[in-house]
């Protein structure tokens, strides 16, 4: 399962929190500009009520009210507010704005000195209705009247459109600046750690030794523990370096004496060479599964290049041509003497069989190096393939040699964790008929 990156987690988890709170804070803001906006209204129906109790008269049982009222909206007939009195359900008196408009059913009326605020469907439009009902002295005695006041809710639902088309206009810039804010300090929250990953690969390809940049205080402690593991990790390679040379030396000179005693039996000769190619083996196998860093890196196609002038002056006599089809770029991660040990026994073993041509080829694919060397000579049978890897054994068509070249070439490649494989080429695969070797290793180290 792919893992997402810490900036993809990061930048979901903002987005997801800014998705979730722009439109709840609209919501909010929207909600409460409503609440603030209708008890504006309210007030302000209010005080038309009121309006219409202070010209409001009783005489002798009949209710009176003057033919023009102060507030003109009730004076103009449609102006969207309109003045009903009533008692007992029974309309006693309309403002001259309700000319050309039907009075709705009265939905129940507030008690004597209550107020009552609601909203109501009439003609397909929606109002406002403030009423409240206040008792008059009559020649009867007391008598409850109930003041209605209607509002058209037509420009009050414009207000509240605009308002929300206002709010989600600013809404949103707000939410591009912060999402731009977002990736902006995302990227600079996220840079020390993509200077500390660019730094460790430059260490990984021999650039740099150490880290030497300057991190935030939550990445020094970090730092230093990858510094003190680099020195510590040479450190320890330097001590298996001095330790096996010390082995050879201290080896080197008795196989020396005895190898020269003369009076040392011919029986006893080819035992002492050899335990000296036996030592030189097992150290070389040492060296390369403890002495190549991780931070080395060889250019493959600089060692080829070396081999193949060297192979050249070598079998001059035989006239091969070398094809050689590797990038420039293509890296091997180890140590670069190991790499021409590996490849010179290879390209050695296929310059002795080839009749007129040698192939080398490198690749990358899968985080895995990928390095084969083919010849035209008469290939290896299936069955010799593995005793071709056992020390001591050569094949007929090698002429030369000690016969331990490809059981290093083995060694090597198991050191280094990679892969061995012996076939014979075949014109679909665009190789020549021969022998051909493919040896494959990790792209980094521990991969």
């Amino acid at each position: 399962m792919k893992r997402l990156s810490l900036k993809i987690r990061v930048f979901s988890a903002a987005l997801l929190a800014l998705l979730l709170f722009i439109p709840l804070a609209a919501y909010a803001l929207e909600r409460a500009y409503v609440a603030s906006l209708t008890q504006a209204v309210l007030e302000r129906m209010r005080v038309q009520t009121l309006t219409l109790i202070s010209e409001f008269e009783v005489l002798n049982a009949i209710s009176n009210m003057p033919d023009v009222i102060i507030n003109g909206q009730f004076n103009i007939p449609d102006s969207g507010v309109y003045g009903v009195i009533s008692a007992r359900n029974l309309i006693v008196w309309r403002s001259q704005s309700t000319m050309n408009w039907v009075v709705p059913n009265f939905q129940g009326v507030p008690d004597i000195g209550k107020e009552k605020f609601t909203e109501v469907d009439h003609n397909a439009k929606r109002y406002f209705v403030h009423s409240y009902t206040a008792e008059f002295s009559s020649s009867r005695g007391f008598l409850a009247y109930t003041f209605h006041v209607y509002q058209d809710k037509s420009s009050f639902d414009a207000e509240v459109i605009h308002y929300r088309h206002t709010l989600w206009y600013w809404l949103g810039n707000v939410s591009v600046l912060l999402l731009g804010l977002l990736i902006f300090t995302l990227f600079t929250a996220l840079r020390p750690i993509n200077r500390l990953v660019k730094d460790i690969s430059n260490i990984e390809k021999g650039e740099n030794e150490r880290l030497t940049s300057h991190y935030p205080p939550e990445l020094e402690p970090l730092k230093s523990s990858l510094n003190h593991l680099l020195s510590t990790e040479e450190n320890q390679r330097q001590r298996y370096k001095n330790s096996l040379g010390d082995l050879a030396h201290s080896l080197k000179t008795p196989l020396a004496v005895l190898s020269g005693l003369p009076d040392l039996p011919e029986a006893g000769k080819e035992p002492v060479e050899q335990i000296n190619n036996i030592i030189q083996r097992q150290l070389k196998r040492a060296v390369a599964g403890t002495g190549s860093r991780w931070n080395q890196k060889a250019n493959v196609k600089a060692v080829v290049d070396k081999l193949v002038s060297a192979m050249e002056k070598v079998y001059r006599q035989k006239e091969l041509s070398f094809f050689v089809d590797i990038p420039a770029s293509l890296g091997f991660y180890g140590d670069e003497t190991d790499l021409l040990e590996l490849l010179g026994n290879l390209v050695d073993n296929a310059c002795k069989a080839a009749e007129t041509e040698v192939l080398i080829r490198a690749s990358q694919s899968k985080m895995r190096l990928h390095i084969s060397v083919a010849d035209d000579g008469p290939g290896i049978p299936p069955d010799e393939r593995q005793a071709l890897i056992e020390r001591g054994h050569r094949l007929d068509s090698y002429k030369s040699g000690q016969g331990i070249g490809m059981a290093v070439v083995a060694d090597l490649v198991s050191a280094y964790e990679g892969h061995l494989n012996i076939d014979n080429g075949t014109e679909e695969q665009g190789l020549p008929t021969g022998a051909v070797i493919t040896v494959d290793f990790p792209c980094h180290p521990g991969k």
